[in-house]
């Protein structure tokens, strides 16, 4: 079992000391986060609510290879491809 890092063991006293229900969240399989139990809810919720991604300036998903729009000139022959 791995470890858990000291902020975040920390994070758990301190809050642990407020004897509420706490959410711990993993990542890489290490315990990295840590909610009240209200704040995990209300964290999850507002994607639902707000829609972040649609106020984004790029809302389009940008191509990879950089390829601009545009239209086929001919289409792609055999000879072509076999040189």
């Amino acid at each position: 079992m791995a470890s858990i890092p000291a902020a975040v063991a920390r994070r758990i006293r301190e809050r642990a000391r407020q004897n509420k229900a706490l959410v711990i969240t993993i990542r890489d399989g290490k315990p990295s986060r840590v909610y009240g139990f209200d704040e995990y809810l209300k964290m999850k919720a507002l994607p639902q609510k707000v829609r972040p991604w649609t106020h984004r300036r790029d809302a389009k998903p940008v191509d990879p290879l950089g390829a601009s729009p545009g239209r086929v000139r001919s289409r792609l022959r055999r000879a072509d491809i076999y040189e």
